[in-house]
């Protein structure tokens, strides 16, 4: 059983045991892939080899208001996946292309991430049924980084504030680390990649890089280095790895205002105030293939939520839920959560599953600390831009974490889904163009070159960390 939770969960919905409209079980949004070999013992394809093209969604589909409308057609798994957006400023958008932009990384911070512990990352695609590799899984954090033990980042490590990082034992990168100010460790420093340091780098023991060390000149080098390609002297940056412009993070508010005028409460006589102040023995409520708003979540009492297809909740104000929470994910089930508030604490419970993460999305717009718990592991994908993503101690994760702040107080265990990266696939092309990175993106995993979505050339074309694949698809770094 999982106990998963955290103050940072969310939604609930409606009583609903029965689908109003007249269609058939809701089918798989993503199916599994085809991924050109056996993967009997979970092998990933390399970045020589390419990745699995998802086919490309119809472009006769509309994108407009009224994509939403048809929950018929949307409880049959036609047309697009869920759609929000902006009633003043009348736009929309795809849900599983928000969740593509923005959950790109493992771990990613506007500001700072602390971890008292260590920190490891893993990835996985629950997509194609492959299990936990040494790759795939990046870390961004656009301020400074502070630890108190060692990091094994399974992916690019990128660092962009100045203020330098110390490592309490040895620093372990399956992809490139970038670092903008100087990099320290009591043990030992292994790059797959290149290592791009500009300040000094120094370690007490082997310092090993399999390809390239970028460093200016000037700066000091470890005592043993061992380069299995250049080292190339000279100037350059490292821009933030994580998208916070305010243009580019995503309304959460003017999301959730839309859900409260346009949902399908009516459809399933959902009242608003349902899981305002749940009490007593609680409330067990199916939720079906649909959008669905409530005023707030909170109360003593149990929920649990069943989730057979795909939905959206969209919840007004906070989630302070201290009683039992369990969302109960169906075979094809898929959630996006929208709080317009925060996320002020959760009881016990399960949420997701931890088999494929990728189907629980969480944005949370409010400022309040957003705590993961979980005994067994928190499962899903947390999105909170302007709040401080937090835990009570050693914290495994089987989704990814976005936040103004990470503070871990111990042990930070993150295992990535990459098929988060297909949550768009079942997303039409962005109406009026793409934009390269930070806005409407490509939803079958090319590159936006020229306001147009085409095949990428070089990992130039990609919005990083993702790289450019033989076969012109943007995709996880795998190695």
């Amino acid at each position: 059983m999982r106990a998963f939770t955290s103050s940072v969960f969310v939604f609930v919905v409606a009583n609903l045991s029965a689908c109003s409209c007249s269609a058939p079980p809701v089918t798989p949004m993503r199916p599994p892939r085809d991924s050109g070999t056996d993967d009997v013992d979970g092998a990933e394809p390399s970045i020589d080899t390419g990745r699995p093209r998802p086919d490309a969604p119809s472009a006769e589909v509309d994108l407009g208001f009224d994509a939403y409308v048809d929950r018929e057609a949307f409880c049959m798994g036609m047309g697009p996946a869920v759609i929000v957006g902006d009633a003043a400023l009348g736009t929309a958008s795809c849900a599983g292309a928000i969740a593509a932009r923005v959950f790109n990384n493992a771990v990613c911070s506007c500001e700072n991430t602390n971890v008292v512990g260590y920190l490891r990352t893993r990835s996985f695609d629950s997509g194609l049924g492959t299990s936990d590799t040494a790759a795939g899984a990046p870390v961004g954090v656009n301020r400074q980084y502070t630890t108190g033990g060692y990091a094994d980042v399974g992916g690019s490590f990128v660092v962009a504030g100045t203020t330098g990082v110390q490592f309490l034992g040895y620093l372990k990168i399956g992809g490139d680390g970038r670092f903008a100010g100087n990099v320290n460790a009591a043990g030992y420093i292994d790059i797959a990649r290149d290592l791009w340091v500009l300040g000094d780098v120094t370690n007490i023991g082997l310092l090993s890089v399999d390809r390239d060390l970028h460093q200016p000149a000037g700066r000091v080098l470890a005592t043993f280095p061992d380069i299995g390609g250049s080292t190339i002297r000279g100037s350059f940056t490292v821009p933030d790895p994580c998208d916070c412009e305010p243009s580019n993070i995503v309304d959460v508010a003017a999301i959730v205002a839309d859900g409260r005028l346009r949902n399908d409460n009516a459809d399933v006589g959902l009242s608003p105030s349902l899981l305002s102040s749940v009490v007593g023995i609680g409330v067990d409520i199916e939720l079906p293939c649909g959008r669905y708003y409530v005023d707030s979540i909170g109360g003593l009492g149990s929920i649990t939520l069943r989730v057979p297809g795909r939905t959206a909740l969209f919840v007004g104000g906070d989630v302070n839920a201290l009683g039992r929470f369990d969302i109960e994910l169906g075979p094809a089930g898929e959630i996006d959560i929208f709080i317009g508030g925060s996320l002020a604490s959760i009881g016990a419970g399960s949420f997701g599953e931890r088999a494929r993460p990728a189907s629980t999305r969480i944005y949370v717009g409010g400022t309040g600390d957003v705590t993961v718990i979980g005994a067994s592991g928190f499962v899903g994908n947390v999105y909170a831009p302007h709040a401080r993503v937090t835990a009570l101690g050693a914290t495994t994760v089987y989704g990814s974490l976005f936040g103004r702040q990470i503070d871990m107080p111990g042990y930070l265990d993150v295992h990535y889904d990459r098929a988060i990266l297909d949550a768009g696939e079942d997303c039409p092309p962005p109406p009026g163009g793409c934009a390269m990175c930070g806005g409407e993106g490509c939803s079958d995993h090319t590159a936006c070159i020229g306001g147009a979505c085409a095949s990428c050339r070089t990992d130039a074309d990609c919005c990083p960390p993702l790289v450019c694949y033989p076969d012109g698809t943007c995709g996880s770094l795998l190695i």
